[in-house]
Parts: structure tokens; sequence; C-alpha cells
């Protein structure tokens, strides 16, 4: 949920870093930008991913000890 919240902030981080890292062509902001927001998008979904299994596994030892 913290990646969901500040995605917008990690949205304008990336961009400046992306401006200071490339040379002054927007083309190359772009192509450094991109894949650092993909690889976010990627964290926020393998997260969910992963938590809802944990969940499920705590449900499932719940009911294995009751």
């Amino acid at each position: 949920e913290i990646l969901r919240k500040y995605r917008k902030i990690a949205l304008v981080l990336v961009l400046i870093l992306s401006a200071i890292i490339t040379p002054p062509d927007v083309a190359s902001q772009i192509i450094v930008a991109v894949p650092v927001l993909l690889l976010y998008q990627v964290s926020i979904y393998i997260s969910k991913v992963v938590i809802k299994r944990e969940e499920k596994q705590r449900k499932k030892d719940v009911k294995r000890r009751s």
C-alpha cells in the first residue's frame, strides 16, 4: 500500500533522476524513465501477490490449529 500511496512522488523522482543522469534530450530521459517506472509497477504487483499468499497461508494455519 505504501508503494501505491507514493506512486506520484516516485514518478516525479524518477523523471528528475532521469533528467540528471541523461543528456539534455527528452528521448533519452524517456528511455531511462520508462523501464524504471515499469519496474516500480511490477514491484507493486509482486508485493500484492506475496501479501495475498501470506494471508492465505495464515488462514490455512489458523484452520489447522483449530
